[in-house]
């Protein structure tokens, strides 16, 4: 095996110089006068190319064979264009690395390090966030409220609301504001209302309002807890692309909310005579968002009674749904 293996190493070599003492290139030839089979000679010709021994002749089918120095110079100046090709590659990938490293890499981080939310617990730290986000706001602050319930954190608040966003409506700022429809189903929140509307404050009231929100300038929003459950964390989010989205749901809020009119300084008899006493009636439960069926059955009647209850209010109030019947109800003082 061993002298297999040496006889094909020797057989380049010896067909090479073969080739060179003899003007003939036949490998048929060679190989008779060498004693190859056609194996060996095969292999020894494929080495000689490869080795760039030999090249092809000025005429078709020919082949020359060239120097050895010559063949060396050939082969390194192939190896040296692979290894520029090579190179080059490898700078451009190393060029591109640092580039998605360096200046891409940050830049896709950044929007995501723009989003921040952070939980506050304890209602001193939330009554601090609260009063220093009230500085915050450039150009616009909206914000929809979810309380009903009067309670005493709740009046707190709602005296806070009005101080902070009547600083806010004095330095330019333009204040929007969403209360639930059962807000003003009192009279001390109809004046409320008026109050907050009066410093300049953009009013509308919601059929139903699921959460509290506060919105300043598209760049942060809080999630304040509900007064009836203190103990909840308020949530502060930071950053447009979020809060954007929070944005868009305040929008949809306002657009599905009537405005706040006000209320009238006095109700005139001519305007609160007409009603009696279970117009009254089926107006104070309207406004606190009951249906028909819960109107009828707190009222004693018929629900068709009730319906056309609401029907002549609607109609005498000139409002455009049961909803807005409520709302002017309670801005005229007539509730």
């Amino acid at each position: 095996m061993t002298g297999e293996a040496t006889h094909h190493e020797t057989a380049g070599p010896v067909l090479y110089q073969w080739l060179r003492a003899n003007e003939s290139r036949s490998l048929t030839e060679a190989a008779a006068a060498l004693g190859l089979d056609a194996r060996e000679v095969s292999a020894a010709w494929t080495e000689l190319r490869a080795l760039r021994l030999v090249r092809p002749g000025s005429s078709m089918g020919e082949t020359d064979l060239v120097e050895p120095d010559t063949a060396l110079l050939s082969l390194l100046r192939q190896k040296q264009n692979v290894l520029r090709s090579q190179c080059e590659e490898l700078t451009s990938i190393v060029s591109a690395t640092e580039s998605l490293l360096d200046r891409y890499r940050p830049a896709g981080a950044r929007l995501s390090e723009q989003v921040e939310v952070e939980v506050i617990v304890g209602s001193r730290n939330q009554q601090r966030v609260l009063r220093d986000f009230a500085d915050l706001p450039r150009a616009q602050s909206h914000t929809l409220h979810a309380d009903t319930v009067p309670s005493k954190m709740m009046s707190q608040a709602l005296n806070s609301f009005l101080t902070e966003k009547s600083r806010m409506v004095r330095r330019g700022v333009a204040v929007r504001a969403i209360y639930p429809q059962g807000f003003n189903s009192a009279r001390w929140q109809c004046k409320y209302l008026a109050e907050v509307q009066r410093v300049g404050v953009e009013l509308r009231l919601a059929p139903q309002v699921p959460f509290s929100l506060v919105i300043g300038d598209l760049d942060v929003a809080l999630l304040p807890p509900r007064s009836d459950q203190p103990e909840d964390a308020l949530i502060v989010i930071r950053g447009a692309s979020l809060v954007r989205t929070y944005a868009a749901i305040y929008e949809d809020y306002w657009l599905r909310s009537f405005p706040y009119l006000g209320p009238a300084d006095s109700p005139g008899e001519a305007e609160s005579d007409w009603l009696t006493e279970q117009h009254r009636t089926s107006l104070r439960l309207l406004a606190n968002g009951l249906t028909d069926e819960r109107i009828a059955r707190s009222m004693g009647v018929s629900v068709r009674t009730v319906s056309r209850l609401v029907s002549e209010v609607t109609r005498h109030l000139g409002a455009h749904s049961r909803f807005q019947a409520g709302v002017l109800a309670c801005a005229r003082g007539l509730v």
